[in-house]
């Protein structure tokens, strides 16, 4: 039975449909004790339940993406994927289809490495991925590397809190420009924005 795309996704997102839980358990055997039934009986996670999320991306990256490994620290926002995929697809839309070789730069990649790791692996665009937090480079960097991906995917920690550019590209020309900023105050309000 083919999932009803849900209203709003991009019509490229793999997500955009209910969670295929009989195929993401296959990859990951860990997601299957979050998994419980809703009132309607479908089968779905406790959204609220940072691990049960966490292993839900997992099992994602794994099943559409071909990622190992992906992990966060512990205090990290956990990005859903679906949304990430999302923004993935419609900065697509944007580019000249003639254009092979896309440079992109992830100014704030966060711990996750989210947006690079699609965008690689939806389009095969190279990406530049910075960010001021020296966890999360190291993090990104050790997800980057057990993916043999350093020849597409480039970490690089901004030590200038002041600039976005510079200490990051040097003469190099990028297609795209991306920053999405955690909007949530805290890891509490963004905890409870899944509930």
């Amino acid at each position: 039975m083919k999932n009803k795309q849900k209203k709003g996704f991009h019509s490229k997102n793999p997500h955009s449909g209910r969670y295929d839980f009989k195929s993401l358990t296959k990859v990951s055997e860990e997601l299957k004790i979050y998994i419980k039934k809703n009132p309607n009986g479908d089968s779905t996670i406790d959204f609220g339940d940072e691990k049960a999320v966490i292993e839900l991306n997992r099992a994602l990256l794994k099943y559409y993406y071909n990622i190992d490994g992906w992990d966060i620290p512990e205090g990290f926002l956990c990005p859903p994927i679906p949304g990430r995929a999302d923004y993935i697809h419609h900065i697509s839309d944007l580019i000249s289809k003639s254009k092979k070789d896309i440079k992109v730069l992830d100014v704030g990649t966060g711990a996750n490495c989210i947006y690079p790791i699609i965008g690689n692996r939806s389009y095969g665009w190279k990406f530049i991925a910075s960010d001021i937090d020296p966890i999360s480079v190291e993090n990104a960097k050790k997800i980057i590397k057990k993916n043999n991906l350093e020849n597409n995917i480039a970490i690089k920690l901004q030590t200038d809190k002041n600039n976005f550019f510079i200490g990051v590209i040097d003469e190099e020309y990028v297609d795209i420009t991306m920053c999405n900023p955690p909007f949530h105050a805290s890891l509490k309000d963004a905890l409870s924005a899944n509930k």
